[in-house]
């Protein structure tokens, strides 16, 4: 089903989660934990391979190959993730997850998820590093990871992003770096990846460099106040300008999602002391809002979570909570 997890024919989902893991609790399997790519492969159904095909047409009658493109086909389904051009080399999932061993092997970090989605033509995997953020000296608490993305039909580069989830309401965030745009840390990738050690200790070393970066950003979000009119001027900046209608009390008309963000604002988990009524309150007014309260198609309760994590993760979503998330950054004065 596109834009979903993965399910294979015996109903198996392409999805795992670590045990610690509160989110998209209806999805995949459970484990304690992953101490290696190719365990973390096996428990998320990842454990299979790719393979490149020649594109044929039928002109005239004869078939004449296409030498400009080729197929990449999942060699277990026989199924087409997509066309690519010529000079494409895919990455093939163990390869991926091999280059995650020089961090999950040296204990540095421990797989959280991984997964994929649309038949298999995005796959990724949820590391999480050592520590934690702490915002204003409260209880509210951020995990530093790294989700690596792959995919088999050029949609998605092989790529590390640095991601944080806030405990006290699990909320996702794929950060948007200000100087380099969400994909900051870089990636160097060989067709062996001989070079996968030294590429993944370089890559913690910026990792944790950003998530600190990232942690002072956090309090001064923290500690910029938002009266009113400042709400509601992020409001119009990340959604649009509330239309606006005078009745009785002159009071502009919202839509439901501007409400339901409203009411998050005002929410306990976003009144804990140091963090109240500041931007950082309000952006995570929007997460909540975009990982668990946004509605979503879908007539069963699995569904539903399979399209919230996609757009949670890697579609628009991601986008509005980027948004968001830069939007807070400005109106607390970090250029």
């Amino acid at each position: 089903m596109s834009h979903e997890i993965t399910v294979r024919k015996d109903g198996t989902e392409e999805f795992f989660a670590a045990g610690s893991t509160p989110v998209w609790h209806r999805l995949g399997q459970r484990v304690e934990r992953a101490l290696s790519s190719g365990a973390a492969l096996k428990m998320a159904a990842l454990d299979w391979k790719v393979d490149e095909r020649p594109i044929y047409a039928d002109i005239a009658g004869e078939m004449s190959e296409i030498t400009t493109h080729k197929s990449i086909v999942r060699r277990d389904t026989q199924a087409v993730l997509g066309v690519v051009g010529r000079r494409y080399k895919p990455v093939q999932n163990e390869e991926a997850f091999e280059w995650l061993d020089g961090l999950v092997g040296s204990r540095l970090a421990v797989y959280e998820t991984a997964g994929s989605i649309r038949h298999g033509a995005v796959v990724w995997a949820l590391v999480r590093l050592p520590g934690e953020l702490r915002i204003a000296n409260t209880d509210d608490v951020v995990k530093p990871f790294i989700l690596v993305a792959n995919s088999h039909n050029g949609s998605v580069a092989f790529r590390a992003l640095n991601t944080s989830i806030r405990v006290v309401c699990s909320n996702t965030l794929t950060l948007a770096l200000r100087s380099a745009g969400p994909d900051a840390i870089a990636v160097k990738h060989t067709e062996s990846i001989h070079d996968r050690l030294a590429d993944a200790q370089e890559v913690l070393g910026l990792a944790v460099t950003q998530h600190r970066r990232f942690e002072a950003h956090m309090n001064l979000a923290a500690e910029r106040k938002f009266r009113k009119r400042d709400f509601e001027t992020f409001l119009d900046r990340v959604l649009s300008p509330a239309s606006r209608r005078r009745d009785g009390d002159g009071e502009p008309e919202v839509t439901a999602a501007r409400q339901q963000i409203v009411a998050n604002f005002d929410h306990d988990l976003q009144s804990l002391k140091g963090i109240e009524h500041s931007a950082w309150a309000a952006f995570n007014a929007v997460s909540q809002y975009i990982d668990w309260e946004r509605p979503m198609r879908g007539s069963v309760g699995r569904e539903r979570e399979e399209r919230r994590f996609a757009t949670t993760m890697f579609g628009q979503g991601a986008d509005l909570k980027r948004k968001a998330w830069s939007t807070a950054l400005e109106m607390s004065g970090v250029r």
